[in-house]
């Protein structure tokens, strides 16, 4: 009976211990994090420089000309943990990127370049297959709409029309990404959608 009652009084105490240590990681494990990127290619500069180039040959050159595109998106965004494994952001990315069009209503200003600006926003749930102090490897699925405006097409002498903008869905998925560090990281994410196929930053846990 005593060897009983000692077994008992043992698990209690190893369940105790066992319930104050989960307790304490999921007190200390941060809940906030914050972070900003760059991608490389993202799929609005993509999608409009290959419509841009298929414009310019089906018009010969005459109607439409690709002018100016970046390389890369810059990002922000917020993360609420609500497991080590689980979270979910909120994003918004900026691009820019201009054309030629020709003009053919103003015998002065044969070409108008317009400017297309990009807003997007999303949010991303991020499962963590491998979740440490100091590292973590994830995948996530994001889904938003991106505001792309047309509001400032600036003609060859200088002058501006104003033009309306459009929104639409977009998303980006991302199989591989690798953050590194504790309160203060970097990370480092492949895939493709509005961010890039390579998505690189900081973060700050907390």
């Amino acid at each position: 009976m005593k060897k009983v009652f000692l077994c008992l009084v043992c698990v209690g105490l190893i369940l105790k211990i066992s319930a104050q240590e989960l307790q304490h990681t999921q007190v200390s494990m941060p809940k906030h994090e914050v972070y900003a990127g760059l991608g490389l290619l993202n799929d609005n500069q993509v999608i409009a420089m290959v419509a841009d180039i298929i414009g310019t040959i089906f018009t010969g050159g005459y109607l439409v000309q690709p002018h100016e595109y970046q390389a890369f998106t810059p990002f922000v965004g917020y993360r609420y943990w609500f497991t080590k494994r689980f979270s979910l952001g909120a994003i918004f990315a900026y691009d820019v990127n201009s054309v030629k069009v020709y003009n053919g209503t103003d015998p002065n200003n044969h070409w108008r370049i317009v400017n297309r600006y990009y807003m997007t926003f999303a949010v991303e749930p991020k499962f963590s297959y491998v979740s440490k102090s100091a590292f973590q490897l994830y995948g996530y699925l994001g889904l938003g709409a991106t505001v792309v405006s047309f509001a400032d097409a600036t003609f060859e002498d200088g002058s501006k029309a104003e033009i309306t903008s459009l929104p639409y869905i977009n998303a980006h998925f991302t199989p591989i990404g690798m953050r590194f560090g504790k309160e203060f990281g970097g990370f480092v994410e492949f895939g493709y959608g509005y961010k890039g196929i390579i998505n690189a930053g900081v973060s700050y846990r907390f």
